[in-house]
């Protein structure tokens, strides 16, 4: 009983309460198993949100005018610089926030307008991963699992079971007696994960989780994540400063700035053709499209006549076919300034800028032949 109590206080202390309050949902055999509501597309919406905090007798607009939908089985990125509204955006699908103006859906229905007992419904299919894991340092691995069991009076036997079956899916079987000072970051995010799990929830929100791993801890992070979303069929949310962790796992990505969503879309759209000036600033860090400075001097002083442009392979689109048929067809030096090939939903994109050195009647023929290939081009200026 003294056990509970000082949980119950210290967990008073932080947001994990509003998530650990939750009614839980026992699984016959104990093992996981996919999500399903009813039968039902499970999605979250933002509609229209605006949120406007007071801030020493000043209006500060955090969010303004955001629009989106979360689909059952995304992996959804939210990413944007230090003060784009991401954790904002967070806490009002969790309903921790209320919108001064809009409103938040799951379901179709809009949960800002629900009484405390029907949120508590909506909150038990949420799960949250924090930045800094949000550990109790003086419990084991194995309680710290549990804290969700416990809260919710699950019998004592049947959360060892649990706790287990959790433990062996995140990798840490031979954890649960250990404790968080003796773990890894990686490790402590995987307990983080385990225990956000508990309650068999149908989304989890991820709070920059992998901001505070090495590169290797990360990637390690992610997959795991992959393998919730994949195995579990949980819709996972990711808030992110990192685009390399937007490319690596999610399928569908917002772009915030001051509060404000810029950009949209699939992964593949996006990074393929960003439009927005933030938007490129990310995917360049990740997918570099400019030439080299080093090349740009010397092509300042090149004297002939020459045209650059920058073409884009996308999917079944054949590099080499489409450079070799433009070197054997038309009367035209070429030379490739910069290239790079990524993978995007399992969808390659080539980025290639190409010095056409010749005539301009020939490298028009150049363009008109790209364009009968669905490939996209533009011309490059130094």
């Amino acid at each position: 009983m003294r056990f509970f109590v000082c949980l119950t206080v210290l967990i008073k202390c932080s947001n994990l309460r509003i998530w650990l309050k939750h009614t839980y949902k026992i699984c016959f055999k104990w093992r996981l198993i996919p999500i399903t509501i009813q039968g039902k597309r499970w999605y979250s919406a933002i509609r229209n949100v605006t949120k406007i905090f007071d801030v020493n007798k000043q209006k500060v607009t955090a969010l303004s005018d955001v629009n989106f939908t979360i689909e059952k089985g995304d992996i959804f990125g939210i990413i944007g610089f230090s003060g784009a509204g991401k954790s904002t955006l967070l806490r009002m699908i969790n309903a921790l926030e209320v919108p001064t103006s809009g409103h938040v859906e799951i379901d179709g229905v809009n949960i800002n307008g629900l009484s405390f007992n029907d949120l508590r419904k909506v909150r038990k299919r949420i799960g949250m991963v924090f930045q800094q894991f949000n550990l109790l340092n003086a419990k084991s691995v194995h309680d710290n699992v549990a804290i969700p069991l416990i809260l919710n009076k699950v019998p004592k036997s049947e959360i060892d079971k649990k706790v287990k079956t959790l433990l062996d899916f995140v990798d840490l079987g031979d954890k649960a007696n250990a404790y968080p000072g003796e773990l890894s970051g990686g490790q402590k995010q995987r307990v983080g994960i385990a225990r956000a799990l508990a309650t068999d929830p149908s989304i989890l929100l991820c709070d920059e989780a992998t901001s505070a791993l090495d590169p290797d801890t990360t990637e390690s992070i992610l997959q795991l994540l992959e393998r919730v979303n994949r195995e579990l069929g949980v819709t996972v949310v990711i808030v992110t400063h990192e685009i390399d962790v937007i490319q690596k796992i999610c399928n569908r990505v917002v772009v915030m700035e001051h509060g404000k969503l810029i950009e949209s879309g699939s992964v593949l759209e996006v990074f393929s053709k960003p439009k927005h000036e933030t938007t490129k600033r990310f995917v360049r860090t990740v997918i570099p499209d400019e030439i080299p400075s080093t090349l740009k001097h010397t092509l300042a002083c090149d004297k002939r006549p020459y045209t650059i442009l920058k073409m884009h392979f996308l999917g079944n689109n054949t590099t080499d076919n489409v450079l070799y048929h433009i070197n054997k067809t038309f009367d035209l030096e070429t030379s490739v300034l910069f290239a790079t090939v990524t993978e995007l939903e399992h969808t390659v994109l080539g980025i290639f800028i190409v010095q056409f050195i010749g005539d301009d009647l020939e490298v028009g023929k150049v363009k008109e032949y790209l364009v009968t290939q669905g490939i996209e081009w533009q011309e490059v200026t130094l």
